[in-house]
């Protein structure tokens, strides 16, 4: 289970803005899914897809997902699992 909670070089949870952000979605001292569910949605609906939007830079990194607001489905995937293993929440991804 450890490895669906480590910070890695693109799931990047352990960064300042990554932990924020986990930590304003966890507030309120919800419940696991609920968490699950507001950092979702919080990523569905707050970050562009780069593609959808044209948006630049292109972004992998957790980190850069957030500060740049824009990601393609992987990196958007990469949020949502930082943020999930932010909060203790074991999360692993596989791409399509």
């Amino acid at each position: 289970m450890k490895r669906y909670l480590d910070s890695s070089e693109y799931i990047d949870w352990n960064h300042p803005l990554v932990l924020a952000k986990a930590a304003e979605l966890a507030e309120g001292g919800l419940s696991d899914d609920a968490i699950a569910k507001r950092c979702f949605e919080f990523v569905r609906d707050s970050i562009k897809h780069s593609w959808d939007y044209r948006m630049n830079p292109v972004t992998c990194k957790a980190s850069d997902v957030l500060i740049h607001g824009t990601g393609y489905c992987y990196a958007k995937s990469h949020l949502l699992a930082a943020l999930l293993r932010a909060n203790a929440i074991p999360a692993g991804l596989c791409y399509q």
